[in-house]
């Protein structure tokens, strides 16, 4: 028996290294043509065609807020458990789910300018206080012994970091993590931020 590809499921993403064309290439398989699509959720993350996790960032932080409503009133508004409890619960679902994959991310200022935004927005809420108490972010951080997203980011990173190094040369995350392209080179003007480059900067830190 072998497998076949079933071509209502199957989408196509096209990362384009360059100019994205106005008219978009066909694919076809098993005598059907696949939807080009400008993004594609994988393994429960959303690839890109621009490359880029805005959209992933976005969707992390509806899902993680979805999963704070639903446990607002029962645990987080919830005056008979204590604030280390609430926070245990924060950081095992909301954060959990807010920093899925992000081993793989490749971070921008306003990624962690905006998943800062909601970390911090929900321990106030936790701690029962608004922007009115002028409570500065690190002390929230302080009261509710949390680090901050860019620190957690950094952490999870490294610790995969960690993992690929250890592992044999012939398995593929090692392979890619070192390889380099023999052929084309990086067009001219300002880059895009590489994985690489983004390992670099958490190992500095």
């Amino acid at each position: 028996m072998g497998l076949t590809v079933n071509t209502i499921k199957t989408e196509v993403v096209c990362q384009w290294s360059a100019n994205i064309p106005s008219t978009p290439p066909t694919f076809t398989a098993a005598g059907e043509q696949l939807s080009v699509v400008p993004s594609f959720r994988y393994l429960g993350s959303i690839l890109s065609e621009d490359n880029t996790i805005d959209n992933e960032v976005q969707n992390r932080i509806k899902q993680a807020s979805a999963a704070f409503g639903r446990l607002r009133r029962r645990v987080f508004q919830n005056k008979n458990l204590h604030l280390r409890t609430k926070v245990c619960v924060y950081q095992a679902i909301c954060i959990t789910t807010l920093l899925y994959s992000c081993e793989a991310w490749v971070t921008y200022s306003r990624h962690i300018r905006a998943l800062e935004q909601f970390h911090i927005r929900c321990l106030q809420r936790i701690l029962g206080i608004t922007w009115r108490d002028r409570v500065p972010h690190s002390e929230v951080l302080s009261k509710t012994n949390c680090r901050s997203i860019e620190a957690t980011i950094t952490q999870h990173q490294l610790r995969w970091l960690g993992h690929v190094v250890r592992m044999p040369s012939n398995r593929l995350p090692r392979r890619v993590l070192y390889g380099q392209l023999h052929h084309g080179r990086r067009s001219a003007g300002g880059q895009k931020k590489r994985y690489k480059d983004q390992l670099k900067t958490a190992l500095k830190k």
